[in-house]
């Protein structure tokens, strides 16, 4: 067990297409993956949080990631989403991921039902990294609370523990993370609105829902972050900004999945207790891409 994965830049948060009949759509899926494989993006990761990861079955889970690996053919890393559930349960999940997939880690969500104590939160993360074969990275949902930088800073100096996926956005907690954090151990964040403050706080980089369509110009965003450029990746992320508030009205899943439709990549469907975007949302979306430059629609058809 050691720290030797080390992610930065764009990373896609895969989304899970279904088809009519409520099963994973797998040509849609494969239309997906050969389009990451021929941008710019550095990882996909699968099982995430806009692959509505908790509503599939573990053998739903163990396949798609099998899919997408051999699809993917070693072009990008590949990480493992590993949906929240009881520890026990979860460590179990584990050991069949290591052992049937060709990842280079596992992204742990956040147990179910959730860690009331922070005795909880620790031994549930602690007992998939002695569990993994492969080093976990720890997604972070939560609202700040006094204790939980202390808590992540714990993980943090576990061997099989390499890194964090925060979703919160939350700023304070991003800063503490990244002055306490050892060189080893990297930082992500998965609030899309969020990428560019948090770049420029510090942050390694990022795993996209909005990626998915439009992974060109993500991936050219984070560059031009990583180098100091803020000016042109300030205008990347104005032009984004609209799409990525009103995605968080209604859930990643069911906003990127409109979108994906919009351009012919994928059905527009979801499963329960998810459900479509509302018809306000899902004009509200349609204006904003209306209003995107035309370089940018082009790019996400193709």
């Amino acid at each position: 067990m050691n720290k030797t994965l080390r992610l930065s830049g764009m990373g896609v948060n895969l989304v899970t297409p279904f088809n009519a009949a409520g099963e994973i759509d797998y040509p849609a899926l494969e239309r997906l993956v050969l389009k990451m494989k021929t941008s710019s993006i550095e990882f996909i990761v699968v099982n995430g949080s806009a692959a509505e990861a908790a509503l599939l079955s573990p053998e739903e889970c163990l396949r798609s990631l099998e899919f997408v690996a051999e699809i993917n053919d070693c072009e990008k890393l590949i990480i493992g989403g590993l949906p929240g559930s009881d520890t026990r349960s979860s460590v179990s999940q584990i050991l069949s991921f290591t052992q049937r997939s060709s990842c280079s880690a596992i992204l742990c969500h956040e147990p179910l039902p959730r860690a009331r104590t922070a005795s909880g939160y620790l031994g549930h993360f602690r007992s998939l990294a002695q569990a993994s074969a492969l080093p976990i990275i720890i997604e972070h949902n939560q609202a700040s609370t006094p204790d939980i930088i202390g808590v992540l800073m714990q993980l943090a100096t576990n061997p099989n523990v390499c890194g964090i996926v925060e979703a919160t956005g939350d700023v304070a907690l991003n800063g503490a993370l990244i002055r306490n954090a050892s060189d080893d151990f990297f930082i992500l964040t998965s609030r899309d609105v969020m990428m560019l403050p948090l770049m420029a706080l510090g942050i390694d980089g990022a795993v996209s829902t909005i990626a998915n369509a439009f992974p060109v110009e993500c991936s050219e965003m984070m560059g031009q972050m990583a180098f100091g450029n803020f000016q042109d990746a300030q205008l990347t992320h104005h032009a984004l900004a609209p799409l990525l508030r009103i995605l968080e009205s209604e859930g990643e899943a069911s906003g990127i999945k409109a979108i994906l439709n919009h351009f012919n990549w994928a059905e527009n469907l979801v499963r329960l207790p998810n459900t479509p975007v509302s018809e306000e949302i899902r004009r509200a979306i349609y204006r904003e891409l209306a209003e995107l430059p035309q370089h940018m629609v082009e790019l996400a058809m193709q």
